[in-house]
């Protein structure tokens, strides 16, 4: 092979001249691990390492081949590896490779000792390039205010990177480095689900395809899978898995391998394929480079064992993630707390309520929205465990409005239990009200399966019915009865069609069950569901007519309109005002909403300040969820405009920014024609 057919990896761009000069002795030593079926990316690291502390080439041949060895095991994880190597000319982006590694390795004193040599490479550096040494100024920033784990000087500093990093030579002249800044700000957008790091994956996959890097493709790709895991499209999910593990095999990536073997165990758990994440799990954990350094592998087999209610080795299993956490995980401490108290004794029960106590203030403190939901949730069903009813209610309305943006099957799950807990609490007041609060979630749970296609349809129309029969409404009780047996039919499903069945012939015969028994049915059946895994199958949105904003005290704040055709006059914005403000407080308490008007179902929302109403041809999950979306980022950005919304110069202000944001949000509808207000 000639020198220049040689296609050097794009992360080794800065050293391409390099090894077409030294090709002879390179070659030889690339070629006797490509010999030994090691992928050609490692074959390049190691070949380096091999030159690297060979005496019979130059001396600066070998610090060339340091450099590359120490950033090709920088990219395969290999952090170790890249500290036994010393830095033999100053070069601030393998410095910064060191510095990041020992971070990862939370080896202290190399990281001080770094980031000293760093700060001292950039007062040369400021003299040579001002504008390269300020550009480099902002990266250390985030890195140490990620140190102290400030959060506020974090999203401070990324918005002034974002702000030049196109307009620098960053990417230009130091690529890599730029691309693992840009991925460390992904990875805060992945993992917390901030606003204040909205875009930042986007950014990363665009780089990372633009520049042909295929260990950042790989960084991407899994975190992408993740983000659509959590949103709960397992289809697009699994495609970037897919992608994923291709890349982790040709490069070589060991520790990618076995995050993606760990992420698929999840996804199968997500599906709702319970034995195949168990057998994905202990089977990974059979190697032990896996089951001494990750702990995800663990939790998932948890979270699968707790569904299927085997407490004693859901707590074995945890223990091991609570060793490899140093027991800071926030979702480790969840589901240990929940497992402990469902063991029976009175210490195991106090024991869990601490660790779940102690994984909420994590998870507050991490400000990472998942695991929030998943600790108002589980801290909703120790509450409901021991009836405390009100503060179960409480924390299941918590667990929603996190769950609407960032974990699918809570918001499923939580509804369930909030149709539970309000049937519990029926028991004790036997007042109608609670009743019907029941029947109301358990009706958004029945518009969220219709629209997603979630297979328990059946078992939830059939538990509203048997609500309806409680309420004494009768004919649309049959009437839910017959749709359930239907698809139980298509299922063959005979136990549900033998109680739809008769169900029907009580109702027929007049022979009604107290409400009392009734109630105790659907709990049993509400807990039977709530063993089962949900995922969001489909994107589809309903016929949008108008999307309005109010202050919560019902003024008027901004219209936007999704058709040409449909205009919305006063009179209508009047009517919808009047009834804005004559509904309950409770209409805006928690929970999916809507009222009919005009022909029309209103979708609603509410965020802090500000109220917002989407009009629909019919009620729909995903619509609702863009709803909430937009009222969320609404209220964040105009929050500080609310004294002066009246202000003719702030309505202008509000009406052209929000357009804006309606146009990311509803993917760019096609414009609307706004009548003047």
């Amino acid at each position: 092979m000639r020198p220049d057919e040689f296609d050097l990896p794009n992360e080794f761009s800065l050293y391409e001249k390099f090894i077409q000069e030294d090709f002879m002795n390179f070659f030889p030593v690339f070629s006797k691990y490509t010999d030994m079926e090691f992928s050609f990316f490692q074959s390049i690291v190691y070949a380096s390492d091999d030159l690297a502390n060979s005496l019979q080439i130059s001396e600066e041949s070998r610090d060339n081949y340091t450099l590359i060895a120490l950033t090709g095991y920088f990219l395969l994880s290999q952090y170790s590896k890249v500290l036994t190597f010393p830095i033999p000319v100053e070069n601030l982006e393998v410095l910064f490779f060191r510095f990041k590694s020992a971070k990862y390795l939370g080896e202290k004193s190399a990281v001080s000792t770094l980031l000293a040599n760093i700060i001292s490479q950039m007062v040369e550096l400021k003299k040579q390039s001002p504008q390269l040494h300020k550009d480099f100024s902002i990266i250390m920033s985030i890195e140490i205010a990620s140190m102290n784990s400030d959060v506020q000087a974090i999203q401070r500093y990324s918005k002034e990177f974002k702000s030049m990093l196109l307009n620098t030579i960053l990417i230009k002249d130091y690529p890599l480095l730029t691309l693992q800044v840009v991925s460390d700000l992904a990875y805060r957008e992945f993992r917390t689900g901030d606003e204040a790091y909205l875009g930042w994956l986007e950014i990363y996959k665009e780089l990372a395809e633009a520049l042909n890097m295929e260990t950042k493709r790989l960084d991407c790709y899994t975190m992408l899978g993740g983000l659509y895991r959590f949103k709960g499209y397992l289809e697009e999910a699994s495609e970037y898995y897919s992608k994923a593990v291709i890349m982790a095999e040709n490069i070589g990536n060991k520790e990618f391998i076995a995050s993606l073997i760990a992420n698929m165990a999840d996804l199968e758990h997500t599906r709702g394929n319970l034995e195949k994440a168990l057998f994905l799990c202990r089977e990974a954990l059979k190697d032990p480079e896996i089951s001494k350094s990750k702990p995800s592998i663990y939790i998932t087999l948890s979270e699968v064992l707790i569904k299927q209610e085997q407490y004693e080795d859901a707590i074995s299993t945890l223990d091991q993630a609570l060793q490899l956490t140093g027991h800071k995980s926030p979702i480790v401490n969840l589901l240990y707390g929940f497992a402990l108290t469902k063991i029976p004794g009175k210490n195991n029960f106090n024991e869990g309520i601490q660790y779940i106590q102690k994984g909420g203030t994590l998870s507050e403190q991490s400000k990472n929205q998942r695991w929030l939901t998943s600790y108002y949730y589980y801290q909703g069903r120790v509450y409901l465990d021991t009836y405390d009813l009100s503060s179960a209610i409480e924390f299941f309305e918590k667990c929603y409005k996190l769950a609407i943006l960032s974990e699918f099957q809570y918001v499923v799950l939580s509804q369930l239990y909030l149709a539970e807990a309000y049937l519990h609490r029926y028991k004790i007041s036997q007042s109608e009200d609670d009743l019907t609060q029941s029947e109301k979630y358990l009706a958004n749970v029945i518009s969220i399966c219709q629209e997603q296609e979630l297979p328990i349809l059946a078992e939830v129309l059939y538990i509203s019915g048997q609500l309806l029969v409680a309420l004494n409404e009768i004919v649309d009780a049959e009437y839910l009865f017959l749709q359930a047996k239907g698809l139980a039919e298509e299922n063959n499903n005979n136990q549900l069609i033998h109680k739809c069945s008769k169900s029907v012939l009580n109702i027929q015969t007049n022979q009604i069950e107290k409400p009392i028994e009734i109630i105790n049915e659907i709990t049993d059946v509400i807990n039977d569901l709530a063993k089962n895994s949900y995922i969001k199958k489909t994107k589809r949105m309903p016929q949008i007519y108008f999307l309005n904003i109010f202050t919560l005290e019902g003024n008027f704040v901004y219209s936007y309109y999704f058709n040409r055709i449909f205009t919305m006059n006063d009179v209508l914005i009047s009517g919808l005002v009047s009834a804005i403000r004559t509904m309950s407080s409770e209409v805006f308490g928690s929970g999916l909403r809507g009222i009919d008007f005009e022909g029309k179902r209103l979708l609603v929302e509410s965020f802090g300040n500000y109220c917002g109403i989407l009009a629909c041809d019919r009620d729909s999950f995903n619509a609702r969820t863009k709803l909430y979306n937009f009222v969320q980022r609404f209220n964040q950005k105009f929050e500080d405009s609310y004294t002066k919304i009246n202000d003719n110069l702030t309505k202008t202000m509000i009406q052209k920014e929000a357009d804006l944001m309606v146009d990311i949000i509803f993917e760019k509808p096609e414009k609307s024609i706004v009548p003047p207000h």
